[in-house]
């Protein structure tokens, strides 16, 4: 699947709706979880509305992903490699070859979800970005990953001299699926709570089968609707906890925690002093 989109928000938004509406996914695992497979999206730009707080997330989110993915070191030298060949002159004047960064890798079962990411300019596309995920859940942990690249290539941007909004971005993902932990709520988020409740049974039950206009997926969601977030069932974790107190606080029956803006989000700082090692010449 290739979609194309204008930022961030869009790609966010599009993609989970056009997958849930159009029953267009791969697998659906027994209205747990919905699968696609080699997934690509294609922003014209890397701008980013997105905040934490609207799905439940605090401060402590973002430094657990500055901890888990980031590598200071290997940011540093991205953005002295990057600075190097904008300087270098001659062929490399409307050229800078794309230059690599990996994430940290994940000592668990299944290791990392985002992998790496590279920044180049060319003529054809003038400043872009790759980002190279293994797995991604669309609905709440792709929505952080969105804020964490685009906060991340905005601090490049300041320190090489490009603008998000200039900057392209493809990002690859090889598994992507949404979750019945919070697929309700990204319902919620865009309006279509009518949609949830249009689709109730007059008797509604837990153990009602598939009123049989609804993909199963859609079923599942309902379902789960009315369980966690019209009730209070599957509440024993903080990961089934997060979208139904997201809930509450859009409805008013919670406060809203504490929360730090997209724009105030903070990165290590760049060293350039960095060292590169020996120059390569196959660029």
């Amino acid at each position: 699947m290739k979609i194309k989109v204008a930022n961030f928000d869009d790609g966010y938004y599009k993609l989970n709706h056009y997958l849930f509406f159009n029953d267009a996914h791969d697998w659906v695992r027994s209205q747990v979880t919905a699968h696609n497979f080699n997934v690509d999206v294609e922003f014209a730009s890397a701008v980013c509305n997105l905040e934490m707080h609207t799905i439940n997330y605090t401060p402590s989110k973002w430094k657990q992903l500055l901890r888990v993915y980031l590598n200071p070191v290997e940011l540093s030298k991205m953005c002295k490699r990057l600075l190097h060949y904008k300087e270098k002159g001659g062929k490399h004047k409307h050229y800078i070859p794309d230059i690599g960064m990996n994430f940290k890798a994940r000592n668990n079962a299944s290791g990392a979800c985002l992998m790496s990411m590279t920044v180049g300019y060319n003529t054809k596309d003038g400043w872009h970005c790759e980002i190279f995920t293994r797995a991604s859940e669309l609905t709440m942990r792709w929505y952080m990953d969105l804020i964490f690249i685009h906060v991340l290539l905005k601090k490049i941007g300041e320190t090489v001299g490009f603008d998000v909004e200039e900057c392209k971005v493809y990002w690859h993902m090889v598994s992507t699926y949404q979750s019945i932990t919070s697929m309700p709520l990204f319902l919620v988020m865009i309006g279509r709570e009518d949609w949830m409740i249009e689709n109730t049974p007059e008797n509604m039950s837990p153990m009602l089968p598939n009123p049989g206009h609804l993909s199963e997926w859609q079923w599942g969601t309902v379902r789960r609707y009315h369980k966690a977030f019209v009730g209070e069932g599957y509440q024993n974790f903080r990961v089934q906890k997060r979208p139904s107190e997201a809930y509450r606080i859009m409805k008013g029956e919670m406060e809203p925690k504490r929360s730090v803006a997209t724009e105030d989000l903070w990165l290590p700082e760049i060293d350039l002093t960095v060292d590169l090692g020996e120059e390569d010449n196959d660029e």
